[in-house]
């Protein structure tokens, strides 16, 4: 039997909808775009946005853990992060309406790091859409490197590259 919905439950319900219909676009589109990147596994990193003093931080989870993510963007959005394990990269989708912004992002040393010789802390390398990145290292503790990355209007890619990814 058919259950009638007032207008109100109706209009609730097609919200809802809406709302699940957007996600699930933009995780097709995050998967997309970074299946052109990458033709290998790459595990979902899921976010949820909430507000810090440093700007906005998200909630990570990655193999069934929770790692927070801070971030802070200009003329922009961050869309969503994905983590290729095996290419020791964090990849950033953002929109970039404006013509230019800064991605400011701390990344805990569980999720990635980038060691050189004698275990010593080497520089990133950044890709915004492909190519080098402008950047800087702006702060650096026993838990966590801090990058700010300059972007340009329409920039979608942002590729972190360590050398260590999460531990399973």
């Amino acid at each position: 039997m058919l259950k009638r919905l007032r207008s109100s439950d109706y209009d609730k319900h097609k919200m809802e909808n809406k709302k699940h219909q957007l996600v699930i676009a933009i995780m097709v589109s995050l998967t997309l775009t970074v299946g052109f990147v990458s033709t290998i596994s790459l595990r979902m990193v899921y976010a949820q946005n909430t507000t810090s003093t440093f700007g906005d931080v998200t909630s990570v989870f990655v193999n069934g853990k929770n790692y927070p993510l801070k971030y802070s963007i200009t003329t922009g959005k961050l869309l969503g992060v994905v983590e290729d394990k095996v290419k020791t990269t964090l990849i950033a989708v953002i929109s970039t309406p404006a013509d230019k912004g800064t991605l400011t992002i701390e990344i805990p040393r569980n999720v990635l790091d980038d060691k050189g010789q004698s275990n010593a802390d080497a520089k990133y390398t950044v890709h915004v859409d492909g190519k080098d990145a402008t950047f800087r290292e702006t702060s650096n503790n026993p838990t966590a490197r801090t990058l700010a990355i300059d972007f340009t209007k329409d920039s979608r890619l942002v590729e972190i590259i360590g050398t260590q990814a999460t531990q399973q």
